[in-house]
C-alpha cells in the first residue's frame, strides 16, 4: 500500500509537471516584486490543491451518479492525458502574456496548468482505487512537492537554463504520455475483467 501511495504521489507531481511550467511562472511573474511573486505562487497552489482536493473527495459519487464505471473513466482520462500530453509534447513554445495583478495565480497558473484535465483525471483514478482519504494525501503531497519545486524556480532556471528546463519538461511528457497509455490500457482490461 505504502508503494502505491509513493507512486500515485510520483506519479500525480509528473502529471502536474512543475518543472516543465517554471518557464510560465517566470514569464508571467516576471514583472512582480519578491513579496509579490511568492503570493501568486502561494495563491496558484493553494486553488490547484482545492481544486484537486474536491475532485479526490467528491468526483467519483458524481461520475457515479451519471451512471460512469471506473473502467470507463480510466480509459477516458488516459485519452485525456495522453492528448494533453502530446499536445504540449508537440507545440512549439510561445510568449506568455505578462500580468501585474494576483488573478494570474488562479489562470493560467493553478488552472489549467497545476489543476488541469490531466491532472483532475488522474486524481479521480487514485480516488477509485485508494479512497479519498489517501486520494487527499496524494494531493497534499504532490502539491507540497510542486510549491518547492517552484519556490526554486530560480534557482533551477539558473542551475539547469531554460534549455535544461525544457529538456525535463519533455522527459515528463513523454512519461505522462506513457501513464496515459497504461490508464487506457488497465481501463480496457477492467471491461474484459
Amino acid at each position: 500500500m505504502l508503494t502505491d501511495l509513493l507512486a500515485s504521489i510520483v506519479v500525480l507531481y509528473v502529471v502536474v509537471d512543475p518543472i516543465g511550467n517554471i518557464p510560465l511562472f517566470m514569464a508571467v511573474t516576471s514583472k512582480l516584486d519578491a513579496a509579490r511573486r511568492q503570493k501568486v505562487l502561494m495563491t496558484s497552489v493553494a486553488v490547484a490543491t482545492t481544486i484537486l482536493a474536491l475532485f479526490a473527495v467528491f468526483g467519483i459519487g458524481f461520475l457515479s451518479y451519471f451512471g460512469v464505471g471506473i473502467g470507463d473513466f480510466m480509459v477516458a482520462s488516459g485519452l485525456v492525458l495522453t492528448a494533453f500530453s502530446l499536445y504540449y509534447l508537440l507545440r512549439p513554445y510561445e510568449q506568455s502574456t505578462v500580468s501585474e495583478g494576483v488573478e494570474i495565480a488562479v489562470v493560467p497558473l493553478a488552472v489549467p496548468f497545476l489543476a488541469g484535465p490531466a491532472s483532475i483525471s488522474y486524481v479521480l483514478v487514485v480516488s477509485s482505487h485508494v479512497g479519498p482519504l489517501l486520494a487527499l494525501v496524494v494531493v497534499a503531497a504532490a502539491s507540497f512537492l510542486t510549491l518547492i519545486t517552484l519556490m526554486a524556480s530560480s534557482f533551477l532556471t539558473r542551475l539547469l537554463g531554460v534549455l535544461g528546463i525544457r529538456v525535463l519538461e519533455k522527459i515528463m511528457l513523454i512519461l505522462s504520455v506513457a501513464i496515459g497509455i497504461s490508464l487506457v490500457r488497465r481501463g480496457i482490461l477492467t471491461w474484459m475483467g
